[in-house]
C-alpha cells in the first residue's frame, strides 16, 4: 500500500486536505467540514487512498485544534506546520494562493521538514496538556490586560492635561502618567459648572475606576499563573531573573523541552550565531553574526533574564567580564520577594 502524506489548510468552518504520495506527487485533495463527522469522513477518505505516514496541520493549536485533537486521539503521527513555512515555500513561485495549494504546501514542508513539532508541542504524538493549556488561557488573559491597561492610562494622562488649570495647579509635580492618575483621584469629588469640564471630570472617574478593576484582573491572573506554573513542575521560578510571567511564557513557547537537542533549542530561540565563514574546509568556522531568526518572544524572555542576572547573579559578571570580576565589588539592584528593589554591594 503507497504510504502518504497529508497537509492540512484549517478555516473555521471548513478544511482542504492534500495527498502526497512518496514522490511528492498530489494525489488527491477535498474539502472537508470542520466538525467531528468532517474530521471522520476525512480520515476515511485518507485511509481509502494510502498508509498514512504524517499528517501536517497549519496552526495545529489554532483553528486545526479541533482536528488535531481528533487524530491524536487515533494514534496519528500530526506535526504543527508554522504559517511563515507556507508563505516560504509560495515566495517567488507565482502560483498564486487557494485553499487546495496551501494544502499542497502543507504536505510538502510536513514530508520534507523532519523538525516540525508534534502537534501542541509534544516530543511525540500525545493529546494536549491541561496545565499548559491553562496556562495559554491566563497568560492571553494578562496580554490583553496590558493592552487595556496601556490604552487607559494614555486616554487618562490626555483628560488631565486638558483639565483646567485651576484644577492641575491643586496637583503635585508628577512625571509619570500613573503618578497624575493618583493625585486626581485622591482630589476626590471636584465640582465644575462648565458642560464639557463636568463630562471630561465623569470621564476621569469612570476610567479610572475601569483602570482600577483591570489592575485587579491582572493580580488574579498573575496569582493564577504563578499556582499553574508551580503545578507545571517547572523550576524556572528559581532561576534567578525568570518570574511566573516569564516562566509561563517561556513554557508555553517551548512546549516539552525534550523534543529539542541543546543546539536545537538555541537555533529555536535565536540565541545560537550563525557562521559567516568560508574557505576553511573542515575546519571550525572563525567568524558569527547575530541571529535575527528564531522565536522572538522566548528570545525576548532570555535576554530579560540574561540583563537581570548581569545586575543581580555575581556568576553572570564573572562570566560576563571574565575571571577578574571575581575580584571587582559588584553592585547589584535585585528584585525581593515582596516586589521593591533592593542594592547590595557583593566582592571580596
Amino acid at each position: 500500500m503507497v504510504m502518504i502524506t497529508i497537509g492540512v489548510d484549517p478555516h473555521r468552518k471548513v478544511f482542504t486536505a492534500s495527498v502526497l504520495d512518496e514522490s511528492r506527487r498530489d494525489l488527491d485533495h477535498q474539502h472537508f467540514v470542520n466538525t467531528e463527522k468532517g474530521h471522520a469522513d476525512a480520515l476515511v477518505w485518507a485511509q481509502s487512498i494510502g498508509s498514512i505516514n504524517k499528517i501536517g496541520i497549519e496552526g495545529a493549536s489554532g483553528l486545526g485544534r479541533t482536528l488535531a485533537e481528533f487524530l491524536v486521539d487515533r494514534g496519528l503521527d500530526v506535526r504543527d506546520v508554522p504559517p511563515h513555512k507556507t508563505a516560504q515555500r509560495q515566495r517567488g513561485r507565482h502560483e498564486g494562493k487557494s485553499d487546495r495549494l496551501d494544502a499542497h504546501r502543507v504536505a510538502a514542508e510536513t514530508q520534507t521538514n523532519d523538525r516540525l513539532a508534534h502537534a501542541f508541542k509534544n516530543s511525540t504524538t500525545a493529546a494536549p496538556n491541561a496545565v499548559r493549556d491553562q496556562i495559554a488561557l491566563w497568560h492571553n488573559a494578562r496580554i490583553s490586560l496590558r493592552k487595556i491597561r496601556v490604552q487607559l492610562i494614555g486616554e487618562l494622562d490626555a483628560l488631565i492635561q486638558d483639565l483646567p488649570e485651576r484644577i492641575r495647579v491643586r496637583l503635585p509635580e508628577r512625571t509619570t502618567a500613573r503618578a497624575r492618575i493618583t493625585a486626581v483621584a485622591a482630589l476626590g469629588h471636584v465640582r465644575s459648572t462648565d458642560p464639557v469640564q463636568q463630562l471630561r471630570l465623569k470621564l476621569i472617574h469612570h476610567r479610572t475606576k475601569m483602570l482600577k478593576d483591570v489592575l485587579e484582573q491582572d493580580k488574579v491572573a498573575a496569582a493564577e499563573l504563578a499556582k499553574l506554573v508551580a503545578a507545571s513542575g517547572s523550576t524556572l521560578p528559581s532561576i534567578p531573573g525568570i518570574a511566573a510571567r516569564s516562566a509561563a511564557e517561556i513554557i508555553l513557547e517551548v512546549g516539552d523541552p525534550r523534543r529539542f537537542t541543546e543546539a536545537g533549542f538555541a537555533r529555536f530561540n535565536g540565541t545560537a550565531p550563525i557562521p559567516v565563514s568560508s574557505g576553511e574546509g573542515g575546519g571550525r568556522p572563525r567568524r558569527y553574526r547575530l541571529s535575527r531568526g528564531g522565536n522572538r518572544r522566548l528570545n525576548a524572555a532570555i535576554h530579560r533574564a540574561a540583563t537581570t542576572q548581569l545586575r543581580c547573579e555575581p556568576r553572570a559578571r564573572e562570566l560576563y567580564e571574565g575571571p577578574s570580576a571575581a575580584d571587582t565589588p559588584v553592585e547589584k539592584r535585585c528584585e525581593s520577594s515582596n516586589g521593591t528593589y533592593r542594592t547590595q554591594s557583593t566582592g571580596p
